[in-house]
């Protein structure tokens, strides 16, 4: 009875073990994904040689540890690790897929292109090939065959992060904003690590459109009392600053009122801050000013929400020589694809003009950071197409239009016609041309 026994004993033992060893082995693997997950390379690394060691053969494995070795940088092993693959499985379509990517890493877009397309081939379901062409398709300019790939790469999978990112990179880069901020909103949600991912969503705004740019910009404002004509002429340029992670302004403009002239210069800042916000500092000052402020401060944050809602909050002081004005301001928008409506007012604690100010206006975006817009109101002025000396105005009604345009490439034209009637008072129109050029 006992010889019957044992054998079946050792049976079981050995049972136990072989499973325990794959419960092991499936629980080490789950824990170089995980590490994968959160960027920790050298640790998945270090687990998938560790895994390799009890078995060596294990090809999941060492299709993580190839992935692993290229995020940390080492192309050379990565690369040696996937030859061996492919030998084994020359018909894998997310080996190629993966192969597809280290080709883009090394630059030879042309071997990516081939590979992922082979991989399609192979598996007409693969959402990771799909999306490796449709980034092949936008580092191109191809952008409409970026979209039809990212279009079908989501089909097949809706929650695929890296099809969304190009989706909305591409559609950021044709002005739609709204659409922009919705895909980019959902890769962040499924991969908050990828600081990429969280970096673009922060960037869906007109005002990090990026690249260098100088500007000469004049206007003239006639008045129908008969007073000089106001005269303004300026030199920006404007700079990427941490890896475009902020957006900086030099100006320095020259005004004319009444037959006096102050000069004046200044910076503007749009920092990106945290995830969906971004700053506008506005620091300038005008030494021996006759008519404008010596010295201005604006401070605003612009946080976005639920994807297209954007809402502004900022204050506004400035320093004049008979005494200082803070000004409050508040904004709210909505990105509605190329549409752009939104809403601003502002208050002033200045007895010697209008306390309050609203206007509405509407943003229509074309491609590449173009747009045209409108805006109408009541109270003194738009901050964004008069000096800021001028929100002391006595109360009137306005109306602006204007176009900020990209032509030929990268040649800058923006301009816009205002015109505005005080109650009871005079009227007066005015006229501004900008023009300039981004390398």
């Amino acid at each position: 009875m006992t010889n019957i026994r044992r054998p079946a004993l050792v049976l079981a033992l050995g049972l136990v073990f072989v499973a325990a060893s794959g419960t092991s082995l499936a629980q080490t693997r789950d824990d170089v994904r995980q590490a994968l997950f959160a960027g920790s390379y050298e640790k998945a690394i270090s687990l998938a040689g560790e895994a390799l060691k009890t078995d060596p053969a294990n090809a999941e494995i060492r299709f993580l540890l190839a992935r692993a070795y290229a995020y940390s940088g080492r192309l050379d092993e990565a690369e040696a690790m996937l030859g061996r693959l492919l030998e084994e499985h020359p018909a894998d379509a997310d080996l190629l897929v993966f192969k597809g990517r280290l080709l883009c890493r090394r630059n030879d877009l042309d071997g990516a292109r081939r590979t992922f397309e082979r991989a399609l081939e192979l598996q007409p379901r693969s959402a990771d090939a799909a999306a490796g062409l449709a980034d092949l398709a936008s580092w191109r300019g191809d952008d409409d065959a970026a979209i039809v790939y990212c279009r079908r790469a989501l089909d097949l999978d809706a929650n695929h992060a890296g099809a969304l990112f190009r989706m909305g990179s591409v559609l950021l880069w044709r002005g739609d904003y709204g659409k922009a901020r919705g895909y980019l909103a959902r890769a962040a949600e499924l991969e908050p690590q990828n600081k990429d991912f969280s970096r673009a969503l922060t960037a869906a705004a007109p005002v990090f459109a990026r690249r260098t740019e100088v500007w000469l910009s004049g206007r003239s404002e006639h008045w129908s009392d008969g007073r000089a004509d106001y005269r303004d002429l300026g030199l920006a340029g404007l700079f990427s600053l941490l890896h475009d992670r902020a957006r900086l302004v030099v100006k320095a403009e020259r005004l004319w009122r009444a037959g006096a002239g102050d000069d004046k210069v200044g910076l503007e800042i749009y920092p990106q801050l945290w995830k969906g916000a971004y700053g506008y500092f506005d620091l300038g000052v005008a030494p021996k000013a006759a008519f404008a402020p010596s010295s201005t401060a604006h401070l605003e944050i612009y946080q976005s929400f639920l994807k297209r809602l954007e809402a502004s909050l900022g204050v506004r002081r400035m320093s004049f020589a008979a005494g200082g004005v803070t000004v409050a301001v508040a904004s709210a928008a909505v990105y509605a694809g190329t549409w752009y409506p939104n809403v601003r007012v502002h208050w002033a604690d200045s007895a010697a003009g209008t306390s309050f100010t609203w206007m509405a206006g509407l943003r229509r975006y074309l491609k590449s950071a173009s747009y045209l817009w409108l805006t109408a109101g009541h109270g003194s002025r738009s901050m964004e197409t008069a000096d800021v000396s001028e929100i002391l105005e006595r109360p009137a009604w306005f109306g602006e239009a204007g176009f900020d345009l990209y032509v030929l490439g990268d040649i800058k034209l923006r301009g816009y016609v205002s015109y505005r009637k005080e109650t009871a008072g005079p009227s007066s129109a005015a006229l501004a041309l900008t023009t300039g050029y981004r390398f």
